[in-house]
């Protein structure tokens, strides 16, 4: 990879010529009023706004290198639907494609969504061998959009009818079940969901995780890497091959075992099918395992497990969070090869 350190400084000058006339022509072609404030409202969404954070002291000049390392641009379609773009002077066009600082997007895009827009990005930047493509970055990705936006409003659709059928579902299934069956899954799981071992203290009884099965469980158990958004910290838990809801109460021993699990907002909001059961909790996030245990419908897994601990950072996410929970435990999912995620 070529060290872009060691650039000389005619190909710095030709950078930063490049970057200015992208930003020149990139306002000229969208008609950006730099006095237009950033708000786009809903119904606007062909409008394109514009504007350049530039970065040292104002009375600077824009011309020279010795000016300035980076310009930003924020693209914004719509309140949800926005950019900021950083062309580095330093290595943009001529060495490296520039960076997408931010995307803001529908919170029922696929979670995934952002990954194919960076990959899109990338090739583009191959395909033009060291010019400027800042525009045709725009246009392929006003594309992507629109193919995607249509695509969540049918999986919402989907969604919505699905959730109908499994409540419908749910509620058939514990008018029919019998008071010993009731009995059985209160004993393994409170109302709150808490895991209970109705041997737990008995000195006749080898405890749970020092059973052969919890030996199994670990060695199918993994912590996965915290993923940090907005000061917020996230980390999935997966077990696979999971065939009862005493594997699923050795996984969350396992999981509450850990000293910094211990600290979290919400250590264990977890979702689990397994055959012939399947559930979720919420762990005092609303919604959250319930999200879950739809992406686990929706994917068509089986024999699963999987939970997400949740650090609260200070700052409120709103339904964003879901987002962030769901593409957590997804990736999570994939990572292990669960059934449903498998890579393609």
């Amino acid at each position: 990879m070529e060290d872009v350190e060691c650039l000389q400084p005619q190909e710095k000058e030709e950078n930063f010529r490049e970057i200015r006339d992208e930003i020149e022509a990139l306002k000229a072609i969208y008609n950006n009023n730099e006095e237009e404030e950033e708000e786009v409202k809903e119904d606007e969404k062909k409008v394109v706004v514009i504007s350049r954070e530039d970065f040292g002291k104002e009375n600077e000049s824009f011309t020279s290198s010795e000016s300035f390392s980076e310009k930003k641009i924020a693209v914004t379609f719509s309140p949800t639907n926005r950019m900021i773009l950083t062309f580095d002077g330093n290595s943009y066009p001529s060495r490296k494609a520039f960076s997408i600082d931010v995307l803001k997007t529908p919170d029922n895009f696929s979670w995934d969504f952002e990954k194919m827009v960076t990959e899109m990005k990338d090739d583009l930047y191959l395909s033009k061998k060291g010019e400027v493509f800042a525009f045709d970055f725009i246009q392929k990705y006003e594309e992507m959009f629109a193919r995607e936006d249509a695509l969540a409003k049918k999986r919402e659709a989907k969604e919505k009818e699905e959730n109908e059928r499994y409540a419908r579902e749910r509620r058939e299934k514990q008018k029919n079940m019998s008071e010993e069956e009731r009995k059985t899954k209160e004993a393994i799981f409170n109302n709150d969901h808490l895991v209970s071992w109705k041997h737990e203290g008995d000195p006749n009884v080898t405890p749970l995780l020092e059973t052969e099965l919890a030996d199994d469980v670990r060695k199918r158990f993994k912590s996965h890497e915290i993923v940090c958004y907005e000061k917020c910290r996230f980390q999935a838990h997966t077990v696979t091959n999971v065939q009862t809801i005493k594997e699923i109460k050795i996984a969350l021993k396992l999981i509450l075992l850990d000293k910094k699990v211990q600290t979290a907002t919400h250590p264990r909001m977890f979702a689990y099918r397994i055959p012939n059961d399947d559930d979720f909790n919420d762990d005092g996030e609303t919604g959250a395992g319930k999200n879950l245990a739809n992406v686990l419908r929706l994917r068509g897994s089986e024999c699963v497990f999987v939970c997400v601990t949740r650090w609260f950072g200070g700052s409120h996410l709103g339904p964003q969070r879901f987002k962030v929970i769901n593409s957590c435990a997804s990736e999570a999912l994939e990572k292990v090869g669960a059934i449903g995620f498998q890579k393609k």
